[in-house]
């Protein structure tokens, strides 16, 4: 078979012949557990990299995918086993011996397995990641089966390297010669070797002693340390390629003389030696934990507990418990198991970059606090620095656009965050249209005069340690490991203090610059409101209005007026470089920052924040008022198109988003609004330019300075001062935003024969110069005339415009598009362009791109997730169902995609790449925007596009988008709001959408209503309700 799904593992045989692939383990150790970040791949014995915290920690050092493909049998897990007088490497690439080798692939753990013919020997190897211990550890169990007559087997397993605690993996590589000064082995004593650098290793006056450490636990036998070796020589001897185990070859065990190894100067290994006769079908077990600890102390009380079988089993038994309770919440049953578990397996992934939140507290001192989460860094990912925090409630970082997007179901899953997504990431839009790039998680302070009041309350030993936590800025990890390590005894349950502590603490925000404003990351915000609505969709007044207290973020950059960034290069062409300018030496790059009146955090409602942006980004309109402007340096979702800001380049998604975002504030803009004067200055001025005849080129260039001296006004400080706009005028206004806003998407499709074009530039066609040279050292010109130049087709753009378009506009789309070099017929898959060879490389750096690899015209999953979305939203359900069965990966060939199809990939060569064993095959693996898509597409199918409808009265009003094939027996199961089940009944033969069908009534808890509405719809968005049914029947004219 080769590949198959089955007992919830994803199996692979002969995985080490099969096309490589890279993955890792969850790196989730539980709330009160201390996570790991481990990759594997199908090659040798899986694991090619692990360690703490980020890439600076590295207990095996990170290799990207394609050097990790080639190293992880060499530097990684290896096993030797001396039978009948001769020693073989179980799982060698090089091994003439007769095997079967397979691998089990599970949420939290994965299985390696090789069946020696030759030898009668089975070798079989799982890893998993500790959970719930105040200890980081990789397990790995590895069990041999002896298959074959009684005899006696010798066994050496372990690591071939394991870099001490000190060693970062970017001066390892450049350096590991020197590094290797530092290096020592301690606590062989005890048989737990702990690996650390002595003391630092900077060239700095201060030296520093290192308590930290990583260590090495195997035993056999409950309770019972195996003396380990740490020094290579002792198996390889003298060959240092580490290919052969000259020295165990021509020793026994016995002879090794492990008490005499070299523990300093080298870069040292982990490895068992055990010897056991086994009696035909006996086992042999080893349980081995690789991990790192703060103090050897820690590990040193830990061992008793640690070596135990039982013990090492309960914690496989929880790494997948804690995952199991993580990912029922979209626990469904339909018809194909397989794209259950694929739904189980988005959420997980979506959760690794977006985190999951927990909620802490009541009522209004409610806290929103999200776990898991970290930047989509792996080997194939191998230029993103992620990190993980190694404490309970671990949290990691991101980037703007990525833990916005993979946050947008957390409402539809756990309704008590609320407003918490939308606020957060409103409140880092800033009054000049843009955002910082680097979200790195909240963290909390707390008055001390609160903190006293909750110390006399709830805690009887400990208070001052706890006050060394709580004094300054503190996370819910921070608090836990300091009150298991120190002891602190409490008056109530630790998550009872929690609720109480955070409920009196203020939350931060933790956001810095980063690298640049990039043109789309506005528009995910919207998503988050939408999902809102769905469950509250009779609180959109008191969202918008009630809630004074957004605020504005400030970065230490400043977009450049065109003055500053048009300039005349040496070619002679007109570019737009160097468009930001960044604040000298500020530390306000290292931190939180947010626009101030006198001293104050300036605050507003979100009804002002989403009118003012409407604002900002409608004076951003290019030449032709149809795209948005690149305007700072940085383009929109596709960065490979990294060279359209400098080429005048504009984007007609992030104009469809505009028009939703205005058709949004229209329908619900109820109330007055106040603006900022400066704002309400802008306001007026727009309103003043689209009440005059000019010419396009005309209306770009007053509105693009009416958005300068905006800029330049609010540089600084703002008064505060605000004017209230009456919200009829305010919606005849935004009546007029959005007129002109279609007639440029219309005006667009109409020149590029009815597609909306994803990208647009612009080519100066008439200038005068100007004195003196732009910062980036350009002649400073002024633009007086443009022209419009063609970009290939990209598919992000008409995946945006079927959220707005009307079906009957949307099917016409699909059919030009499946008709276009966006859709793949060979793979019957979309692409993220047509062909891009006829570009300029100036473009960007996509152009250079091989064709099918990674952006250019291959089948980025996120796009084509969000354009299968599209086809739900813009009421095209029969060509989804048509689509998804060549388009999600779990319906896909295995053998083509190589690799599981529980998992996404960032993207799928596609068939125009060269090399055509690469075509259908996924890379870069899980960590992808598409995880978010796969969500709402669930949504979708099982809901609809809203659960909660509000006119007057709340209704649950599920609309399931389901075709006939997924019913098993008549029903689909899923889950609603995470723990209610929600039974689609549907025997009709028909898919949910067909005109011929209708809902026939409900059962909620075994009671049947015809509606559920008023207080009944209540209790089910309060939860208070187990089960709903909800059940279909064939229309009477259908009969």
């Amino acid at each position: 078979m080769g590949y198959y799904y089955k007992d919830k593992e994803f199996v692979i045989e002969n995985y080490d012949k099969r096309k490589p692939f890279s993955s890792f383990l969850p790196g989730i150790a539980g709330i009160r557990g201390i996570p790991l970040w481990v990759y594997y791949a199908n090659r040798g014995q899986g694991i090619t990299s692990f360690g703490l915290r980020d890439k600076n920690e590295p207990i095996q050092e990170f290799f990207p995918a394609n050097t990790s493909y080639q190293y992880v049998d060499r530097y990684g897990f290896r096993s030797f086993v001396k039978v009948d007088g001769e020693v073989y490497e179980p799982f060698a690439p090089g091994s003439r011996d007769v095997v079967k080798r397979t691998m089990f692939i599970a949420q939290g753990h994965f299985t390696i397995e090789e069946i020696n013919e030759t030898r009668k020997i089975t070798y079989r190897v799982t890893y998993f990641g500790l959970t719930n211990e105040p200890v980081a550890g990789l397990v790995r169990e590895v069990e041999i089966v002896n298959d074959g007559a009684a005899r006696i087997l010798e066994v050496v397993d372990g690591i071939a390297n394991i870099l001490p605690s000190g060693t970062t993996n970017e001066t390892f590589k450049n350096m590991s010669n020197l590094m290797v000064s530092w290096m020592g082995v301690e606590n062989m004593d005890h048989h737990i070797p702990f690996y650390k650098f002595r003391a630092s290793s900077g060239d700095d006056a201060e030296i520093s002693m290192v308590q930290k450490g990583h260590f090495y636990l195997s035993f056999m036998e409950d309770g019972q340390l195996i003396p380990p070796i740490v020094d290579l020589e002792k198996i390889f001897g003298y060959d240092t390629s580490l290919s052969v185990p000259t020295t165990m070859e021509s020793h026994s065990l016995e002879e090794l003389d492990l008490k005499n190894q070299v523990l300093v100067n080298k870069v040292p290994c982990g490895f068992s030696p055990v010897s056991k006769k086994l009696e035909a079908g006996e086992h042999l077990n080893i349980h081995t934990i690789i991990g790192s600890v703060s103090d050897v102390e820690i590990i040193n009380e830990k061992a008793k507990a640690f070596t135990k079988t039982a013990y090492i089993s309960r914690k496989r038994e929880e790494a997948e418990e804690v995952l199991d309770e993580l990912v029922n919440v979209i626990r469904t049953e339909s018809a194909y198991p397989v794209f259950d578990a694929y739904l189980k397996q988005n959420f997980l992934d979506n959760t690794l970059r977006g985190g999951f939140p927990l909620v802490f507290g009541e009522g209004d001192q409610r806290k929103v606090y999200h776990v898991f989460s970290r930047k989509h860094g792996d080997p194939e990912r191998d230029y993103n620095f992620f990190s993980l925090a190694p404490e309970f409630y671990s949290q990691g970082n991101g980037n703007f656009r990525d833990v916005n997007q993979n946050r947008r179901s957390d409402v539809l899953f756990t309704p008590e965050a609320g407003l918490f997504n939308v606020k957060m990431f409103m409140n880092l839009l800033q009054l000049d249209g843009y955002n910082p790039l680097g979200v790195q998680g909240t963290t909390f302070t707390i008055e001390a005069s609160a903190m006293e009041v909750l110390m006399g309350k709830y805690v009887l030993e400990g208070q001052e340690k706890l006050r060394e936590v709580l004094s300054g800025k503190f996370t819910p990890g921070n608090v836990s490991m300091k009150i298991l390590l120190e002891g602190i005894r409490l008056d109530i349950g630790e998550d009872a203090f929690m609720d109480r502590l955070l409920e009196e603490a203020e939350q931060h925000i933790e956001a810095v610059y980063g690298e640049g404003y990039w043109s789309d990351h506005w528009t995910y915000n919207f998503d988050l409101v939408e999902s809102y609505r769905s469950v509250y969709p009779d609180r959109i007044e008191e969202m918008l209005f009630e809630d004074e207290t957004y605020r504005y973020y400030d970065s230490p950059v400043h977009v450049l007026p065109r003055r500053e960034k048009y300039g005349r290069t040496e070619n002679g062409v007109i570019r737009q470089y160097g468009a930001i300018e960044e604040e000298e030496h500020s530390s306000r790059f290292e931190q939180s920052n947010w626009k101030r009146v006198g001293g104050e955090i300036y605050k507003v409602s979100l009804a002002q924040k989403l009118l003012h942006h409407v604002m900002i980004k409608f004076t951003t309109l290019d030449p032709f008022g149809m795209g948005v402007e690149m305007e700072a340096d940085r383009p929109g979702w596709n960065d490979a198109m990294n060279g359209l800001p400098g080429l005048f380049g504009s984007g007609m998604s992030e104009t469809v988003e505009l028009v939703r975002v205005v058709r949004f504030l229209r329908e619900n803009l109820t109330r007055p609004v106040r603006l900022l004067d400066v704002s309400h200055h802008l306001y007026s001025r727009i309103t003043e330019v689209l009440s005059r005849e000019m010419s396009l080129f005309e209306r770009w260039d007053a509105l693009t300075s009416l958005r300068e001296d905006f800029r330049e006004k609010i540089r600084e400080d703002i008064g505060g001062n605000e004017v209230l706009v009456d919200a009829k005028e305010a919606g005849q206004f935004l009546e007029r935003l959005e007129g002109v806003l279609m007639d440029g998407i219309n005006r667009a499709k109409t020149l590029h024969e009815g597609v909306l074009p994803t990208y647009l530039i612009y080519k100066v066609t008439d200038y005068e110069v100007l004195e003196g040279k732009t910062p980036y050292g350009l002649q400073r010109v002024r633009v007086k005339g443009f022209e419009l130049e063609k970009v290939p087709f990209f598919l992000e753009g008409p995946a945006r415009f079927l959220k707005i378009g009307t079906a009957e506009e949307n099917r016409a789309l699909h059919h030009r598009i499946r008709n276009s070099g966006m859709y793949d017929p060979v793979l019957k898959t979309y692409r993220t362009s047509a062909s891009l060879e006829d570009m300029s490389y100036e473009t960007g750096r996509i152009r250079a791109f091989t064709p099918g690899w990674l952006e250019r015209e291959s089948n980025f999953l996120h796009m084509t997730y969000k354009y299968l979305l599209g086809l739900l939203k813009g009421g095209l359900p029969d060509l989804f169902f048509e689509e998804i069965r060549t388009n999600l990966v779990c319906f896909m060939d295995p053998e083509v995609y190589g690799r599981s199809t529980l998992e996404n990939s960032s993207f799928i060569a596609s068939s125009l790449n060269p090399n055509s064993k690469l075509h259908g095959q996924g890379f870069v693996s899980r960590l992808s925007g598409s995880t978010a898509e796969m969500l709402s597409i669930w949504q979708h199918m099982m809901f609809g596009k809203s659960l909660f409808t509000f006119s007057g009265e709340l209704c649950f009003s599920p609309e399931p988008i389901l075709g006939a094939d997924f019913f098993v027996d008549g029903r689909v199961t899923t889950t609603l709001l995470s723990d209610m089940e929600f039974i689609i009944e549907n025997d009709t033969g028909l898919p949910t959408y067909s005109e011929r069908v209708c809902i026939d009534h409900y059962k909620v808890d075994g009671k049947a209503y015809a509606c559920i509405c008023g207080d009944l719809a209540q209790k089910v968005r309060d939860r208070e309700v187990k089960q709903i049914i909800m059940i279909y029947k064939l229309k009477e004219e259908s009969l």
